[in-house]
């Protein structure tokens, strides 16, 4: 199984769900509970009583942030999400994203299981993620297939009609609920263009993690990846409806038909569906359409999951932190002909304005070449930190310490000319106005002698056997288990690979 509920038994096995039964209301109690977990670091919740037919699902893509060592990651949800398991480590879910851009078998065509009707969108109880009180869609995804012919125009067609799976397209939706059947939707560009006004599409809620993650990869940084469909099929076998329904995710919990009433909007200020926008929205050129719902399914009570857009460490933001980070991972590592980089990420924890990339130093200014490919792959951040390949990802105040141990600010910060465009994740310049970007050299030149560089220390380097054989029966005494969070750095002998202190 690919779906939601597989996702959620695998969170609760690995003790990372909170269920809720008491009244959290989707108007005023849900976002700020789903929120106060993520600023927290705390679980996923699931909301079973939210005021609706659905269930929410808060903080099932989250994770905690990396300023401290922990037993779980911020990616630990996404991966076991995706079928990497819930201990994949950072470097095996950026190349497991890597390799599904290059799509996986055709996606077999089933039945939905959304069968139970409901009568209008507000009756499913969707949290109100802004202070206007408004239902809101977040980590929605639509879905339309488009009539391949010779010259690749894409006219649309009803989700009665028969489709081809190579001609399906699935987006991200972000949207609005209006009154019992209206809706505000913001959407690519690109799709806004093809679901001209009296054209109809599927919506989906709760859609497979896959479908969601094939949809932002589809739709971030360039477009010579494979359709949706084949991305999220790379990573588990996501089935796509039959026809009578529309070529959504086949295990979505919530499906929706919907007809465009008004296409392309363009004064944002005017139309767009609420103010904070979900991050996927500043790396996609998207515009606003006005849509009314046809008719709605569900399964048995429904599980839709939601972010809490805007706060700390929330889903949408630590989705498009992968995705992205994985994007350029892949793209930097493929340009020189050799793969230098060991890591990269767009910490959620800062907002996505900074870029760390841990690499080798080929050679005397390949730091310049590579922050300066960087910016040029990505306008999501304006900062770049390139860091030794031995730092390890999951610890990000390692990586910032890095910054003030070997970067000397008159040496190594680089500030571009004032005409740099204004990055769209951090919060300053929104005006539109230029600027500079800078990078930070964090590396060890590689033209220093090995005697000039500060050796690593380890727990087992650091202090004399005894006192280690000591700390390691008090810690064992005191009930802690080994992988705990609040474990010694260097538990693990050296020759097992011990963590650096």
């Amino acid at each position: 199984m690919s779906g939601i509920r597989a996702h959620l038994d695998a969170l609760s096995d690995a003790g990372d769900l909170a269920r809720i039964d008491e009244r959290t209301h989707w108007a005023d109690t849900a976002l700020a509970v789903a929120a106060e977990a993520a600023r927290a670091n705390g679980p996923a919740v699931l909301l079973s009583d939210a005021g609706g037919c659905a269930r929410l699902l808060g903080g099932g893509y989250g994770g905690p942030d990396r300023l401290a060592v922990r037993s779980r990651e911020p990616w630990s949800r996404i991966a076991s999400a995706l079928g990497l398991g819930y201990r994949a480590g950072y470097l095996d879910v950026l190349d497991a994203l890597v390799a599904a851009r290059r799509g996986g078998p055709t996606p077999e065509v089933r039945p939905a299981v959304a069968t139970v009707a409901e009568t209008d969108l507000r009756s499913l109880g969707l949290p109100a993620v802004h202070d206007t009180g408004v239902p809101t869609i977040t980590l929605g995804i639509g879905a339309y297939a488009t009539e391949p012919n010779e010259s690749n125009d894409s006219d649309t067609r009803s989700s009665t009609d028969e489709f081809d799976v190579d001609a399906v397209e699935w987006f991200p939706v972000r949207g609005s609920i209006r009154g019992s059947n209206r809706l505000r939707l913001s959407v690519p560009t690109k799709v806004s263009q093809d679901l001209t006004t009296g054209s109809t599409f599927s919506l989906a809620l709760g859609a497979p993690p896959a479908a969601l993650v094939g949809a932002l990869m589809r739709w971030t940084g360039e477009t010579q990846v494979a359709g949706a469909p084949f991305i999220a099929n790379a990573f588990c076998p996501v089935p796509v409806a039959s026809p009578d329904i529309g070529p959504v995710p086949a295990e979505s919990e919530v499906l929706v038909e919907v007809t465009v009433t008004e296409s392309a909007a363009t004064d944002e200020t005017v139309h767009d569906p609420e103010r904070t926008r979900e991050p996927w929205e500043d790396v996609v050129s998207t515009a606003t359409i006005e849509a009314r719902t046809e008719r709605i399914a569900t399964r048995e009570n429904p599980i839709v999951p939601f972010s809490p857009t805007g706060a700390p460490m929330a889903d949408d933001r630590l989705l498009l932190s992968i995705v992205e980070s994985a994007r350029l991972y892949g793209r930097v590592n493929n340009y020189w002909g050799v793969s230098p980089v060991e890591w990269l990420s767009l910490p959620a924890e800062a907002g996505l304005g900074i870029c760390l990339v841990a690499s080798d130093i080929l050679y005397a200014g390949f730091e310049w070449q590579l922050a300066n490919t960087l910016f040029s792959f990505s306008r999501l951040f304006d900062k770049v930190v390139v860091l030794d390949t031995e730092t390890p990802p999951m610890d990000l105040a390692r990586a910032f310490d890095d910054i003030w141990v070997k970067a000397h600010p008159a040496n190594d910060w680089e500030f571009s000319d004032s005409a740099a465009p204004a990055a769209r994740a951090p919060h300053y310049r929104r005006d539109g106005s230029t600027g500079a970007n800078v990078y930070v050299n964090a590396a060890w030149d590689p033209r220093w002698d090995e005697e000039y560089i500060a050796p690593r220390v380890t727990f087992e380097t650091m202090y004399p056997a005894d006192l280690r054989a000591s700390v390691r029966a008090e810690w064992t005494e005191m009930g802690f288990e080994h992988g705990s969070e609040h474990e010694p750095r260097g538990w693990q002998d050296p020759v097992e690979g011990g963590d650096e202190a």
